[in-house]
């Protein structure tokens, strides 16, 4: 370590400001050295966020189209003469229906 001389004027002579100069250098560059790290990890972290997202809108659109040809399909099933035909309309007995504890006044057709 050099011994700063000052001169009258108050400027020390170039070599007591090496030391100096190096030491601000080697701040500087643990600083530089800090900030890559942190920009390397940022990145890693937007890079993983943006595959996921990625991933995630991929599934979604799967899931839509999936939807819409479920919707698709059942609408077109439900209207199909093979299913209307093989579902009979149930009919249940007078005396089982919801209606016979009202009394015969309100069972349409009698």
């Amino acid at each position: 370590m050099s011994i700063l001389i000052a001169r009258p004027r108050g400027q020390h002579r170039a070599i007591d400001r090496i030391p100096v100069l190096e030491h601000q250098l080697a701040k500087a560059e643990a600083g530089i050295r800090l900030l890559r790290q942190r920009l390397a990890e940022a990145t890693e972290a937007r890079d993983a966020a943006n595959a996921k997202a990625s991933r995630l809108e991929d599934q979604l659109l799967v899931a839509v189209e999936a939807t819409r040809q479920n919707t698709t399909a059942v609408s077109s099933l439900t209207a199909h003469p093979a299913v209307t035909a093989a579902q009979p309309i149930p009919v249940l007995p007078l005396h089982q229906s919801p209606l016979a504890a009202a009394g015969p006044a309100h069972v349409p057709g009698l």
